[in-house]
């Protein structure tokens, strides 16, 4: 055997130990928080995506909130956003409002992000993908703060539906089902999104680890 292909197997073992400790220490958060990450990306990416078509002067103001976002200063980021989604034109309305929201969450309002995430999912004006990430998150945050049962009933219309976030729905869903003691359920959800051919890669991969971590291949 060629010590190149040693040092590979000894990599993936490393990467294995490390989801199975990550499972065991952060528990049925694990799962929510890689969302949490990944669905932020998806925020910000139709953020770009979307600037490039709007006025420089908006931009400038939402960029100028995201810097203080990062800079640490979600409270002054906050009311740029928020005035953004009272000002700005309609196509802000998601983007700033789903900021605003992690701005407050930041500063740590938990109940006024979740708030905000629900009026944003609520929102029928919106585009339905918008409303979808805003359930996901206000099903993160209503799982920390109100429970299993408050996160399932928000993430429930993602999941019936068939849009692109319904993937990440099911895998909040699957950490409600461990906060709620039921790792049957998690399980069962976990292997449903391997074998769903409208689950992406990316989510497929997760639901193997997370599998592999509790020990459920």
């Amino acid at each position: 055997m060629s010590d190149d292909l040693i040092f590979r197997e000894v990599d993936e073992d490393v990467r294995r130990d490390r989801a199975t400790e990550m499972a065991r220490r952060y528990g049925p958060y694990a799962i929510a928080a890689v969302v949490l990450v990944i669905a932020a990306t998806a925020a910000v990416v139709g953020w770009r995506e979307y600037t490039a078509a709007e006025q420089q002067a908006q931009g400038a103001r939402f960029e100028q909130a995201m810097v203080l976002l990062e800079s640490e200063k979600p409270a002054e980021a906050a009311e740029i956003f928020e005035a953004l989604v009272a000002e700005g034109s309609e196509g802000y309305r998601a983007l700033a409002g789903q900021q605003a929201a992690a701005a407050r969450a930041a500063a740590g309002d938990d109940a006024g992000a979740l708030s905000a995430f629900d009026r944003i999912r609520r929102d029928s004006d919106l585009p339905a993908d918008q409303r979808d990430l805003a359930a996901i998150k206000a099903a993160m945050l209503a799982l920390k703060i109100e429970g299993a049962d408050a996160a399932t009933e928000r993430l429930q219309p993602v999941i019936d539906g068939s849009g692109p976030f319904r993937g990440m729905a099911r895998e909040v869903q699957a950490s409600a089902q461990l906060t709620a003691g039921d790792r049957e359920g998690a399980i069962s959800t976990l292997k449903a999104l391997t074998q769903d051919a409208a689950s992406s890669a990316g989510v497929k991969a997760r639901a193997e680890q997370f599998l592999r971590a509790l020990g459920a291949e």
